[in-house]
C-alpha cells in the first residue's frame, strides 16, 4: 500500500518518525447554467501526503496519482532535514483506539453514476420552474466516494470509506421592472438527504417571494436568523475564533478568554464529529485521532478550544480530534458540525415570529471579524416581519453586531432544525441593529 511504502521509505531515508495520509476518491460533478447541463465530469484521484520528523524538525511532501510511496516518503525526510527546528513540535500523533461509525458511507451514493446524477439534478431544475416569472436557473451537484487511510511509524493505522453529496440551485425571477432571486441547498453523506423536488421548489418559491420588495432605514429590531443565515456565523465561533492555533497566535478575539462568559447562561455551543450521516462526521480526524463531541461554550462560558495534535501538545493537553487535511497540505484545524443547544429558549416557528416589527434573515454569506468578533454584513435574502407575519422582501439591508453581544442577547431558538455546511440547528432570534437606505 502507498501509505506503508511511504512511511518505510521516510524512515529508511533518516526520518525518526513518519506518517502517511492516503486518499482515494471518485467525484462526479454537474454544473447547470440557464436550466441546461453546462458541464459534467467524473474524476478519480489518488492522493498521498507524508509528514516526516527528525528531532524537532518536520518535513512534508505530497504526490497526486503516484505509482508508489517511496519517492514521496524520501522527499518528506529530506525536507525534514532541511527544515528549521520548531521548539513547539512534540512529535507525531500516538495511536489511539478508534470506534468506527457505520453511518458514513451510503452504497447508493457510492454507486451513483454520471447519467443518474444528471437526471436527478435536472429534476431539481424542473421543480424550480414554478412560474413563467422564473427567468434563470443555475446550480451545481457534487457527489463523491472516498477511502481515507492514515498510517504511521507510531502505530496509527486507520481507514474508512465515506460518501458525500452537495447540491445547490440558484434562481432568478423577473416581473416587469421587479427582480428577485432564490436558492435551494442540500448536503449529506446519504443519497436520500437530497430531495430534488424540494430543493428546486424552495429555490423557485423564494425567487417569486423576493419580487415584492421594500427597504427600511436604520433600526434596532428583533432579528431572526434562519439556519442558512447562520452557517457563516455560528460555526465561525468554533472553527475560527475557538481554533487553538488562532488563540495561540493571538489572532482571535477569544484569546485569553477561556473561562469567560461569552453567551447567555442558557446557551451552549457544541462541536460534534459523530452525528450520523452529516458531512462533518467521521470516525477519526486528519491525524487518525478519534473524533468526539466538544463543548466549546457550556452554559454561556467559553470552556474549550478545538485542537489538533500540534496545538494540544503545545499546551500540554489532548487533541479534540479537529485536525483537517487533504493530501496536498499538513493538518490544519476546523470544526465538524456545530450546534446551538438551548432547550430553555426553544420556541416554535410561529412563536419566533411573534413580534410587532422585525426582520427575518434567510441567507447571508458574510462572516464576523476574527480579531474583534464584530459582524458587519449584508442580509442577502431577508423579509420584513409585521405583527407576527412575514410580509415583503427587504433589499439592501445590512446587519451589525458583536458576536458576543448577539449570543448574550439571544432570546429564542427555533425548532426548525436544519443541517447544512457544518452547522446543525434551528432559527435564532436576537435584538440587533439593521440598516437600509430608508423606508420605501
Amino acid at each position: 500500500m502507498l501509505r506503508e511504502e511511504a512511511v518505510r521509505s521516510a524512515i529508511s531515508a533518516g526520518a525518526e518518525e513518519a506518517e502517511a495520509f492516503e486518499l482515494l476518491t471518485r467525484q462526479v460533478s454537474i454544473r447547470i447554467e440557464e436550466g441546461r447541463v453546462k458541464t459534467a465530469s467524473s474524476v478519480r484521484l489518488v492522493g498521498l501526503g507524508v509528514r516526516a520528523s527528525i528531532g524537532r524538525k518536520l518535513g512534508f511532501a505530497f504526490a497526486t496519482n503516484p505509482s508508489s510511496g517511496e519517492e514521496t516518503g524520501k522527499e518528506a525526510a529530506e525536507n525534514a532535514r532541511a527544515a528549521p527546528e520548531d521548539p513547539d513540535f512534540g512529535g507525531l500523533p500516538d495511536a489511539q483506539r478508534v470506534e468506527y461509525m457505520a453511518e458514513l458511507m451510503d452504497p447508493k451514493l457510492r454507486d451513483l453514476d454520471l447519467s443518474d446524477a444528471a437526471s436527478m439534478f435536472l429534476a431539481a431544475v424542473q421543480s424550480a420552474r414554478i412560474s413563467d416569472k422564473i427567468v434563470s436557473i443555475s446550480g451545481e451537484l457534487e457527489v463523491s466516494f472516498s477511502k481515507v487511510a492514515i498510517y504511521s511509524s507510531r502505530g496509527v493505522d486507520v481507514a474508512e470509506e465515506r460518501t458525500y453529496l452537495s447540491a445547490y440551485i440558484e434562481t432568478a425571477s423577473k416581473d416587469g421592472d421587479r427582480r428577485g432571486s432564490g436558492f435551494g441547498f442540500a448536503d449529506g453523506r446519504r443519497l436520500d438527504m437530497f430531495d430534488p423536488e424540494k430543493v428546486g421548489r424552495e429555490a423557485g418559491e423564494l425567487a417569486i417571494r423576493t419580487l415584492d420588495a421594500t427597504t427600511i432605514g436604520v433600526e434596532e429590531l428583533p432579528v431572526i436568523l434562519q439556519p442558512k443565515a447562520q452557517f457563516t456565523i455560528i460555526p465561525f465561533l468554533v472553527g475560527e475564533a475557538a481554533n487553538a492555533e488562532n488563540l495561540q497566535y493571538g489572532r482571535s478575539f477569544l484569546t485569553g478568554r477561556l473561562g469567560d462568559r461569552i453567551a447567555r447562561e442558557e446557551v451552549s455551543i457544541v462541536d460534534d464529529g459523530r452525528i450520523p450521516w452529516l458531512p462533518g462526521s467521521s470516525s477519526f480526524d486528519g491525524e487518525g485521532v478519534p473524533t468526539r463531541r466538544t463543548h466549546v461554550v457550556e452554559d454561556g462560558v467559553f470552556r474549550s478550544p478545538i485542537h489538533n495534535w500540534y496545538t494540544a501538545t503545545k499546551e500540554g493537553t489532548r487533541s479534540t480530534g479537529n485536525a483537517f487535511r487533504g493530501h496536498t497540505s499538513p493538518p490544519s484545524i476546523s470544526h465538524h458540525t456545530v450546534s446551538i443547544e438551548a432547550p430553555k429558549l426553544l420556541m416554535s416557528k410561529d412563536e419566533l415570529l411573534d413580534v410587532r416589527r422585525g426582520v427575518l434573515v434567510v441567507y447571508t454569506m458574510d462572516r464576523p471579524n476574527l480579531a474583534t468578533g464584530e459582524f458587519s454584513g449584508m442580509a442577502e435574502t431577508a423579509f420584513l416581519i409585521e405583527n407576527g407575519e412575514v410580509t415583503r422582501s427587504l433589499r439592501q439591508t445590512g446587519m451589525g453586531f458583536r458576536l458576543e453581544d448577539f449570543l448574550k442577547n439571544m432570546d429564542a431558538v427555533g425548532d426548525d432544525v436544519e443541517s447544512l455546511m457544518g452547522f446543525r440547528g434551528g432559527s435564532v432570534r436576537a435584538r440587533i441593529k439593521v440598516a437600509g437606505p430608508g423606508a420605501r
